[in-house]
């Protein structure tokens, strides 16, 4: 599961579901974003959101009970670790070398970068 595969909003959105400590109900999100984060969203508007996130395999959506629940199906970590293995494959033709060349080439790292960055391999 990549970024990409998911608009700015839903973006948005599944961040939020990450923030939190528990599951959220619908009327949650709905505070939050319309009360918190001062939007004006409708109903229909963060209901087809949530449902985009749930078919792109972004997003569970428990409704056993008498309130929908709406679980992450995928961890932040996660989701990251495999966007940023995913920007690798696609502009560094899977190398981490090259990401790394690219990356450092305007941006020299300190001393401690590096020391960090050689600790980090010698330990794979």
């Amino acid at each position: 599961m990549v970024h990409n595969a998911m608009s700015a909003t839903e973006f948005y959105i599944l961040k939020y579901l990450w923030s939190r400590e528990t599951p959220a109900t619908f009327s949650e999100i709905m505070t939050h974003f319309n009360e918190e984060e001062k939007k004006e969203w409708k109903k229909q508007t963060v209901n087809t959101f949530l449902t985009r996130l749930a078919q792109k395999g972004f997003l569970n959506i428990d409704k056993s009970g008498k309130r929908a629940i709406y679980i992450p199906s995928v961890s932040k970590k996660k989701y990251y670790e495999d966007y940023a293995q995913q920007i690798i494959e696609d502009s560094y033709e899977g190398s981490l070398k090259n990401f790394i060349c690219a990356f450092t080439e305007n941006h020299k790292l300190t001393s401690n970068e590096k020391e960090e960055l050689l600790t980090y391999v010698r330990s794979l």
